[in-house]
């Protein structure tokens, strides 16, 4: 036997070279530009391996679809395994495994119902992530199943399995090994999961991985293992009884039933529980066949127990319900076993941050580049044209336009009176970006996308933010029309803009916030406004929620804790700000008032008209505080 296996890695050893040379030479190309890759402006995952079938991709993909559905509408995206079709095919009701593969029909089955999932299926992914997103352009986000080597799309974020019991380090190049491409191509990737570990792993197990594999520190890695759920029924319209695999005796049999690459995993759990176990094994992705069932039903029939059933994997399973010829006879008693991931330890928590955060830097850093790929040249200081400045439009000069819309994972703004459009150009003597339009927490976003284009604005290198909303005013002292520089903020959002996991690229765990608003800033606009003899007043600008303007009590409540003026907006944004590094002046157009005793009602459109009538006023300091702002001004955090 020994002498059989030499002959056999002789034979195959130069075959395995001649493939590995091949593949090096195909991503050399890529490497280099000969073949191109193409990008998309959404962020895209590639879940793959290095070595062929059995790693776990569709669990893991399915984790991560789980993981991310609330967040962001997602496009699934597979070449369809050992399908029946060619080309693209769009998953939906009528779709069956023939169609689209099992790996992704089992996803379409366990997804349908969320409308923000899409999936689909193509063997060239450049042409389907293009007929996807025309199909549903809402899509921000791609999952690619099993892409790894599908180097002419380029993905944002690489995941790359490997199977505890099968590494790739103990691997050769196929045809001698398991291995797609050389071992060193797990460099592309940018988190490395280890899958199907044990319950139980030793320090030496994590220590062999992490010195065997030899990670770039830009690279995570993750362990992660199944955890098996209670039986589920092929055919539940057919069974009364579903049996627990706890209540089997040793004189109880079953009858395993798999298709898939790596099966050894799930007989493993299965013999946790001391019963009779016949394997029947079909090859990975395996359509099975009138003969297939014949073969079945005899090999049940045969199986000696006091009880017997069929146990088969999730994948096996939506394969046996398309057949239509499983015997009647065995539908009663055949089941399979549920899979789900579970990372080990503390990196359950670990990979769905390092995930999110990997998305979000990413967005951060396309927005910022498809907005450098339209501006000549990016200013220092940015302008949220809130209510009260929106005719400072009309004073920028040389503009370039760019809408929301057209900017890849901006929001768009739904609030009558703002536009949405970024603006670059010229005021007075100073280059500035404007943004015509807001996004408040109030319209259903969350903190992170009220906050992105002030993330998107530091990565631009903008190192000032100016920003205006309209307030209503509880000091006494204060008329409609009154422009309140803001000196500080009581934040009583319900939502921290900074809530969760931090991340250091981005600004400090517990940012220092005892000068929010640039001093220098407002004692030049109290200059600016006495030498133009405009009346201004100071105050503490209160943040809520919204969209309700405030109750008298509310009014009583905000100026007694210490509030000047309350509104629905900048606090999230000046938060980020500061986190960010950049300094802040903000200003409010006093548009209703909330004192005590003449509490009068108010409208959006009283507030509009409050707001117009004060724009010259507040456009004349803004103008000239811009025009004499220090370009050498230093971060003050």
């Amino acid at each position: 036997m020994a002498r059989n296996r030499f002959l056999s890695t002789t034979l195959l050893w130069p075959l395995s070279k001649i493939y590995g040379a091949v593949i090096g030479v195909r991503n050399w190309m890529f490497d280099i530009g000969i073949l191109k890759q193409q990008e998309f402006d959404i962020p895209i995952i590639s879940v793959g391996n290095i070595a062929v079938g059995g790693t776990g991709k569709t669990p893991h993909t399915e984790y991560i679809v789980d993981m991310l559905k609330n967040r962001y509408n997602i496009g699934i995206l597979s070449r369809g395994y050992k399908r029946k079709t060619r080309g693209f095919v769009l998953a939906d009701k009528n779709s069956s495994p023939i169609q689209i593969g099992d790996e992704p029909f089992q996803m379409y089955q366990k997804f349908k119902e969320h409308q923000t999932i899409t999936l689909a299926v193509c063997e060239n992914r450049c042409e389907g992530i293009k007929k996807m997103r025309d199909i549903n352009p809402a899509i921000n986000l791609l999952i690619l199943d099993d892409a790894f080597q599908h180097r002419y799309v380029k993905p944002k974020i690489s995941i790359v399995l490997t199977e505890f019991s099968r590494p790739v380090f103990n691997d050769n190049i196929m045809p001698l090994g398991r291995l797609r491409e050389p071992i060193h191509s797990i460099s592309r990737a940018d988190i490395v999961i280890v899958s199907k570990c044990p319950d139980i792993m030793k320090p030496i197990d994590y220590r062999v991985f992490k010195n065997n594999l030899n990670l770039y520190p830009y690279q995570n890695l993750f362990f992660s293992r199944y955890n098996y759920g209670d039986l589920t029924s092929v055919f539940p319209e057919k069974v009364t009884y579903i049996p627990n695999l706890e209540w089997l005796t040793k004189s109880d049999a079953l009858l395993v039933i798999t298709g898939i690459a790596n099966p050894r995993p799930l007989i493993k759990h299965l013999k946790k529980h001391k019963t009779i176990i016949k394997v029947k094994q079909f090859e990975d992705h395996h359509h099975y066949t009138i003969d297939d069932y014949k073969s079945i039903y005899t090999a049940f029939n045969n199986l000696k127990g006091d009880r017997k059933y069929i146990i088969t994997t999730e994948k096996d399973a939506v394969r046996l319900i398309e057949g239509h010829s499983f015997p009647e006879e065995l539908k009663p008693y055949i089941f399979y076993v549920p899979i789900n991931v579970q990372f080990l330890s503390t990196d359950t928590k670990s990979f769905d941050i390092e995930l999110n955060k990997l998305i979000m830097i990413e967005q951060i850093s396309q927005t910022a580049e498809y907005i450098r790929s339209k501006v000549s040249e990016i200013p220092q200081i940015a302008i949220i044209l809130g209510t009260g400045l929106g005719s400072l439009v009309d004073h920028i000069t040389n503009k370039k336009y760019i809408p929301y819309a057209e900017i890849p994972n901006f929001p768009i703004s739904t609030v009558e009176g703002h536009s949405g459009n970024l603006i670059f150009g010229m005021l007075g003597t100073k280059r500035v970006m404007a943004m015509q339009g807001r996004f408040h927490y109030y319209e259903g976003y969350d903190m992170k996308q009220v906050t992105f284009p002030i993330r998107v604005m530091k990565a631009l290198g903008i190192h000032t933010l100016f920003v205006s909303n309209a307030a209503g005013g509880m000091n006494p002292t204060f008329k409609i029309g009154d422009i309140m520089l803001i000196t500080d903020h009581i934040n009583l959002f319900p939502e921290h803009p900074l809530r969760g996991k931090n991340y250091d690229e981005l600004g400090d765990r517990f940012p220092d916030m005892s000068e929010t608003y640039s001093k220098e800033l407002i004692n030049t606009a109290l200059q600016i406004s006495k030498e133009k003899k405009i009346r201004v007043v100071q105050g503490i600008y209160v943040g809520t929620q919204g969209p309700t303007f405030e109750t008298p009590a509310e009014y009583r409540y905000f100026y007694r804790i210490g509030g000047d003026a309350v509104g629905m907006s900048t606090v999230p944004e000046v938060i980020v700000a500061r986190h960010s590094g950049m300094n802040v002046f903000a200003v409010s157009v006093i548009t209703d008032l909330g004192v005590e005793g003449i509490v009068e009602k108010v409208s959006h459109e009283e507030v509009q008209k409050a707001a117009q009538q004060a724009q010259p006023r507040m456009m004349e300091i803004m103008k000239e505080l811009v025009n004499r702002f220090n370009d050498n001004l230093n971060n003050e955090r």
